[in-house]
């Protein structure tokens, strides 16, 4: 997929994550260690600035770690006379803090986790090569291999920790609080020293009371959980009256409870949002004639067009509208056969059915410009609900695009609240103004239109729930269709209400996610790999790209390091990068297999310089390597 007015420079750098300072060896008593690589937060407490914070509880020569980072750490210990690792004691299981857990473990610590994560750090089968399915699940899960951001290898566990416990550690005395929100197993550890409450939070909040990001709370569907458990979370925090909060990214809180305060509001601003009921179905078999020509399929995703000559135009066609189901609709409506089916996304609840349809009733596929791609070479990218099957695509629609078919108007509308490449019909027929507007949006049990998202769909906040209301305005239809719910019709000032609401909502989720670069918390692909599926031969070797996008007004540079899990190689594993404002960039990467290299799936993943953050092995590529 090309993109247009696209700048980038590509050079070589050293390493994504060198210090220039070398190790040197430090006095065993805190208050005569004073710079390298430490801050000293207290007398034998110390934060180590990695890929995630790492904090370093000391006693004597020995420590315990709060989260692994990269496993650098162990390369500078020395400096605050540390011979000896003992713990690391997990927060999360997201590979920005268990990437160097393996190495660690290797050398001797022993690694604890909340027991609910604690089999995403114990998997077997998390080695290359890789058994991953090929499809994905919602909420960024694979089926039968953990979540997306689970580490790619497992360090295994040693000790599991429940809610209320203390750990004891030499003079260390650490409570384990549940604190589900980033993630639905999150922890967080409070311990006392020198007169201080100090609590070691993850990714519970970030100083200023924001979110690292919203599609990790997002852990069922189309909803929001992490939120309200992040409220009750910081709750709790609060009322144990912490002087000092250690979060996994960003800086220190040494102001609790106001920011505390900014968190809990924003999340309550973000929840209010969403929490608009959609009206369900009253049918979930039958068809529901709209007017004399259109039919919903409740049975389906499907919204079914007829000409006065019998023909009919399809919108979406999912599994469900089998071959059987389209008889039945011939013999209620007088359907003749199907010429064209339109579908409005990706998603294989909407895309299953068409090639047998198509090959069936001899129809046309016609689909969006942003959305072709996705039909047609489904494994260039890592989403959410897609089927894996190509479908090969016969017209191509552009945003605004007025056509007419079977005597009816029709006008193509750009619709991304659900996922970015998703479109909107609308049509004029039996003189009523329809809108198809199939997933995302719908009416609520309280009378408005409202929508539900789902980041690792792949949507944007530029765009998203304001141009999809934007959309609908344009459009200005007397019915909407949607595909979960019964259509429902557009009052005078609905659509205003919408559009007003989604400015609304938008502003609040943008308020709520870490600045400067909000985006970054809100769409997990803003970097990734394209293709995401390549198959090659051992010892053979493919080019694919790493794709960047720059949602901010600046200009954004930065190093990436490429990584691979199995038998991976890269020709050149170190770039810089310059993105200009709004941009989105492909840079070409050639990655190797080893002669030796297993059958099966291995996996090229990145660590992105990013701003003042880097984002560790976020972008994913699996390479299937064949015999």
């Amino acid at each position: 997929m090309k993109q247009k007015g696209i700048v980038l420079i590509i050079v070589l750098f050293c390493s994504v994550l060198s210090i220039g300072l070398k190790p040197v060896d430090g006095s065993k008593k805190s208050k005569a260690y004073s710079g390298g690589h430490f801050e000293t937060i207290l007398p034998d407490i110390y934060l180590f600035k990695d890929i995630c914070n790492v904090f370093v509880l000391r006693s004597g020569s020995s420590a315990l770690l709060i989260d692994a980072g990269s496993g650098k750490i162990s390369d500078y210990l020395k400096e605050i006379g540390i011979d000896k690792i003992e713990w690391v004691l997990h927060t999360h299981y997201h590979r920005d803090q268990c990437i160097g857990s393996p190495k660690l473990r290797k050398s001797g610590a022993q690694i604890a986790i909340g027991k609910s994560e604690a089999p995403l750090l114990n998997r077997a089968e998390a080695t290359a090569p890789f058994k991953i399915p090929d499809s994905f699940l919602l909420n960024g899960e694979f089926p039968n291999w953990g979540r997306r951001m689970s580490p790619f290898q497992s360090p295994g566990i040693d000790r599991e920790l429940v809610n209320g416990e203390e750990f004891n550690w030499n003079q260390y005395k650490i409570t384990v609080i549940n604190t589900p929100g980033h993630t639905k197993g999150s922890i967080s550890y409070l311990v006392e020293a020198d007169g201080k409450r100090l609590c070691f939070t993850g990714d519970l909040i970030m100083k200023g009371g924001h979110i690292r990001d919203l599609y990790s709370m997002q852990w069922v569907y189309l909803q929001n959980p992490g939120i309200n458990a992040s409220i009750a979370s910081l709750q709790i925090i609060n009322e144990l009256k912490p002087d000092i909060l250690l979060p996994s990214h960003n800086g220190i809180i040494d102001d609790p409870p106001n920011e505390i305060k900014l968190l809990d509001n924003r999340l309550k601003r973000v929840k209010e949002s969403f929490t608009k009921k959609r009206a369900g179905r009253w049918n979930w078999s039958g068809f529901v004639q709209v007017s004399e020509h259109v039919i919903q399929d409740c049975g389906s995703t499907s919204q079914i067009i007829i000409s006065n000559s019998g023909e009919a135009l399809l919108f979406d066609c999912g599994k469900e509208f089998s071959r059987e189901r389209l008889q039945e609709a011939k013999t209620k409506f007088g359907i003749t056969r199907i010429a064209v089916i339109i579908p409005s996304h990706w998603h294989y609840d909407h895309v299953d059915g068409i090639t047998a349809i198509a090959e069936a009733e001899g129809a046309k596929t016609w689909a969006w410009e942003g959305l072709a791609e996705y039909l047609e070479h489904p494994e260039n990218f890592p989403t959410t609900c897609w089927t894996g099957k190509r479908i090969k695509v016969d017209r191509i629609l552009k945003e605004g695009e007025e056509f007419e078919w079977g005597g009816n108007s029709f006008k193509v509308y750009h619709h991304p609240v659900h996922t970015e490449q998703q479109m909107g019909l609308y049509a004029n027929v039996d003189g009523l103004g329809l809108y198809m507007i199939a997933d995302g949006i719908g009416y609520s049990k309280k009378g408005n239109i409202r929508c539900s998202i789902h980041c690792y769909n792949g949507i944007s906040l530029v765009s998203g729930m304001i141009k999809t209301a934007q959309s609908l305005y344009d459009a200005n239809p007397y019915i909407c269709l949607p595909a979960h719910s019964n259509v429902f019709a557009v009052a005078a000032n609905d659509k205003q209400e919408f559009l007003d609401w989604s400015i609304k909502t938008t502003d609040a989720i943008r308020s709520l996610l870490t600045p400067p670069h909000q985006e970054l918390g809100y769409d997990p692909y803003w970097a990734s790999f394209y293709p995401a599926r390549v198959h090659i031969q051992p010892g053979g070797e493919i080019e694919i790209s790493l794709r960047l996008k720059n949602y901010s007004g600046k200009i954004i540079s930065g190093k990436c390091r490429l990584k691979g899990y199995g038998d991976i190689i890269f020709k050149k594993a170190i770039v810089q990068y310059i993105l200009n404002p709004g941009e989105i960039k492909d840079f070409p990467v050639i990655v190797k297999s080893k002669k030796t290299a297993g059958k099966g799936i291995h996996i090229v993943t990145a660590d992105i310089e990013y701003g003042n953050n880097v984002f560790a092995e976020l972008p994913q590529a699996y390479v299937q390597i064949d015999e």
